[in-house]
């Protein structure tokens, strides 16, 4: 997706015993957070960056756009979407280390990796994040190469949502001050009046490809009288 290469690198309570209950089980979640980008050697970014979550749909927003992305982890959608032209780019939403918003919710399982076939998550126990037990993920993703890469995720049990996720450089992302309670469904539904643009179209990968040009064929060099 090549629209969200300016996203941040890398990517969130209950008693002792939620931890073996399936997230999301009593009801659907629903909750706000700030996403705090954290940079190796500890230096947090300045730029305010909000997510909004109700059930399997996540609005996020970055600094003063006026929009931002949804994502709906549902259908595997994701929208980039540009309100000066009421137009939101198309693509699906596939689980990534390159983009960390595609792991922030998890299934009822609580796995981040989904059923991405280039992710395995291993589960590594238990562990307080900023005082709250949170299930420690160990994600590889392996590439067509067969190099792997390794980053760490904690997983909150009864919201299905990654709180911390950290790289192997020592990055990381964070959710803080959460807050759960209801949100307004509006924030969380695809806009009103917005044209849907797929990004294969934008780029025209769905067009037909040139038929290739004849070879020249090698002529003999004249002989000689």
């Amino acid at each position: 997706m090549r629209w969200m290469h300016w996203l941040p690198g890398a990517l969130l309570f209950t008693a002792p015993l939620a931890l073996a209950q399936t997230p999301a089980a009593a009801s659907p979640r629903s909750f706000t957070a700030n996403l705090v980008t954290i940079f190796k050697g500890g230096k947090e970014s300045s730029t305010r960056q909000r997510i909004a979550v109700r059930g399997d749909m996540m609005h996020f927003r970055s600094g003063d756009e006026p929009m931002g992305i949804l994502l709906d982890f549902g259908q595997e959608k994701v929208w980039m979407l540009i309100p000066q032209e009421k137009m939101a780019i198309e693509s699906k939403l596939t689980r990534s280390l390159n983009f960390p918003l595609s792991l922030v919710l998890t299934d009822a399982s609580g796995n981040p990796c989904g059923k991405e076939p280039t992710l395995t998550c291993t589960r590594e126990g238990e562990e307080p994040i900023s005082g709250r037990p949170t299930v420690k993920w160990r994600i590889v993703h392996t590439s067509k190469d067969k190099k792997t890469r390794t980053e760490t995720a904690w997983v909150d049990p009864k919201l299905g949502t990654v709180v911390r996720h950290a790289t192997e450089d020592g990055g990381a992302m964070e959710l803080r001050d959460l807050q759960e309670g209801p949100v307004e469904e509006a924030l969380v539904q695809f806009p009103a009046g917005f044209v849907t643009v797929d990004e294969k179209n934008l780029r025209h990968e769905d067009e037909p490809k040139p038929a290739p040009k004849p070879k020249k064929k090698d002529t003999a060099p004249g002989k000689k009288p």
